[in-house]
């Protein structure tokens, strides 16, 4: 098994158009794919390993000062209110990308979220991020993270 950041596809069944239950973790899912990740080579862009994280419920984790949260998956209310964000522990599984025959070297990390505009939104300009990485076989170092359009 190789150190480092590790991202690992399930295998899943799918149960309706937006409803999946994936067979790990046996509960439903609001959307397969609600981001995609991707490790590109840095020189080619060429994807090397990629990605992706199910959402089981999108809600309002918590606010930037001065907004305040409107969504909760316990009050049966799915939804990402404006200056608010949903945030998973980085041991959900279903969220990594399997870099087990990654060679160490210069990489860039690209996160796409809602890469197929299944939630609506005001504005999708803000929807990817790409940082570059040093990956030197044992770990990952990302830095230089910024919005981009591609």
């Amino acid at each position: 098994m190789t150190h480092g950041v590790q991202w690992l596809q399930k295998e899943f069944v799918l149960f309706s158009y937006l409803c999946v239950l994936l067979m790990i973790d046996r509960h439903y899912h609001s959307m397969d794919e609600f981001s995609h990740y991707e490790l590109l080579e840095s020189t080619t862009q060429r994807s090397v390993a990629e990605g992706h994280k199910a959402s089981f419920c999108l809600e309002d984790t918590s606010c930037d000062y001065g907004y305040y949260r409107r969504y909760a998956c316990t009050s049966h209310t799915q939804g990402l209110s404006p200056g608010c964000y949903d945030t998973y522990n980085a041991d959900i599984d279903c969220q990594w990308i399997d870099i087990t025959d990654v060679k160490p070297g210069q990489y860039i990390l690209k996160v796409s979220v809602n890469p197929s505009y299944q939630v609506e939104e005001s504005d999708y300009s803000n929807n990817i991020v790409r940082c570059d990485v040093q990956y030197t076989g044992n770990y990952g170092y990302l830095s230089g993270c910024h919005m981009s359009s591609y």
